[in-house]
């Protein structure tokens, strides 16, 4: 019941100051246009799409149909457009408070906490609830994807696949910022543009059904006797953990850019939102009404592969297990980035203990891998839902206070 007023509580906001700024978050073209533009702006982008579209963008979506209806996805869409408000506010203001540790650029939502609303206590314990979501909770979610994908093509057990994980950790991400951007900049492009490219075969092989379909979505997006509430928030809670759109989770990837304009990587971020939900998580579910799957017949990270599978035959399942790898695998890297700034971010209180708290994010990190491995991690879920609702609440709260910071980069755009 809470986490449902809170849901509720965070689309009501983003509703008013939606109106209040006039929908500005709809205004990325130009913004995002000339902000691709930039290197590290460009990779930014990409870290981001790679942290959001993961093993959940599937998953995620099927369950959403399961226990809300085809009118779901209306509503994921309505409530993307709305709260990306936020995220066009919490980049901003994250990229204005960003600072440098150990020669790269950090920020997120504990720095804006910190020096803009100058809350010394919230901006620690936030810091240490984002380390913990990326690693204890979010990561065994991600690596279950992995693991299952590769179980799929091979005989290996669990322990030789912790052993694989901790040689990709070793040689790719324990190596530095340098080699995680290399690895998303191939990466995310690829997997992006062979989802896309399945989907839209998908769809051309049943156009005729098309506008069935729509007419279909609309229909009940409306029809309250099927599914009441709880169609409208279970749409809420799926674009919101989908895009973490003003939750201060993607703050601390789009710090990495070095742009000059704030508000244009705020923009990107939007952008990125756009593409995770609207695009991506409604496309695949568009698909799965267009073809009439049962989704009930499967559950767990199998049915992310037997849509693919009763869509294509035998090559949709390999196109299933590959989509399955590298969104997860996309996710664990891209994460390990985000979560590594927010424990970074104790380096401020801590002099010279940079390489100290480097060493307990990875063994955190290695944990989270472990327990993805072998235990099951289902339950860990609802934990993570309502412990990332209330980091939103918290969040915006804070980019609500700050939003003079805001409104500044706006009149200087």
């Amino acid at each position: 019941m809470l986490i449902n007023s809170l849901v509720l509580l965070i689309f009501l906001l983003s509703f008013i100051y939606s109106i209040k700024y006039k929908f500005i978050q709809l205004n990325l073209y130009k913004q995002c246009k000339e902000g691709l533009k930039n290197k590290k702006s460009y990779i930014a982008f990409l870290l981001s799409l790679g942290s959001h579209i993961g093993a959940g963008n599937i998953l995620g979506v099927t369950t959403a149909l399961i226990i809300g209806g085809p009118g779901v996805l209306f509503w994921m869409i309505i409530c993307t457009v709305l709260t990306t408000i936020f995220s066009l506010m919490e980049n901003t203001i994250g990229i204005k408070y960003k600072v440098k540790i150990d020669n790269e650029s950090r920020g997120g939502s504990p720095y804006y906490i910190l020096n803009g609303l100058k809350s010394k206590k919230l901006s620690i314990v936030f810091s240490l609830f984002l380390v913990l979501s990326g690693t204890i909770f979010f990561l065994p979610i991600q690596v279950r994807g992995v693991s299952f994908s590769i179980k799929q093509i091979s005989g290996i057990n669990n322990s030789c696949i912790f052993v694989l994980f901790f040689l990709f950790s070793f040689f790719v991400i324990f190596k530095g910022t340098s080699k995680i951007t290399k690895f998303i900049e191939k990466i995310v492009p690829i997997m992006t543009l062979f989802f896309l490219v399945f989907c839209t075969l998908a769809i051309i092989l049943k156009i005729n059904y098309i506008v069935e379909v729509f007419v279909l979505i609309i229909k009940e997006a409306f029809n309250f006797k099927s599914f009441g509430t709880t169609m409208i928030l279970v749409g809420f809670k799926r674009s919101l953990f989908s895009n973490e759109a003003g939750l201060g989770t993607a703050p601390s990837i789009n710090c990495y850019s070095d742009t000059k304009k704030p508000i244009t990587q705020g923009y990107i971020q939007v952008l990125t939102c756009f593409i995770d939900t609207i695009v991506m998580c409604v496309m695949l579910g568009f698909i799965i009404l267009l073809y009439d799957i049962d989704l009930t017949a499967y559950s767990g990270e199998l049915l992310a592969i037997k849509v693919f599978e009763y869509i294509l035959g035998p090559f949709g399942k390999i196109i299933g297990i590959f989509l399955l790898f590298t969104f997860s695998l996309a996710t664990i890297v891209s994460g390990y980035y985000a979560g590594e700034s927010n424990m970074l971010f104790n380096s401020i209180f801590l002099k010279n203990k940079v390489n100290i708290l480097k060493f307990c994010y990875k063994l955190l990190f290695l944990l989270g891998i472990i327990i993805g491995i072998f235990f099951d991690n289902n339950k860990l879920w609802s934990l993570v839902d309502v412990g990332l609702v209330i980091l939103g609440i918290i969040n915006i709260y804070v980019i609500i206070k700050l939003q003079k910071d805001f409104k500044s980069e706006i009149i200087n755009k």
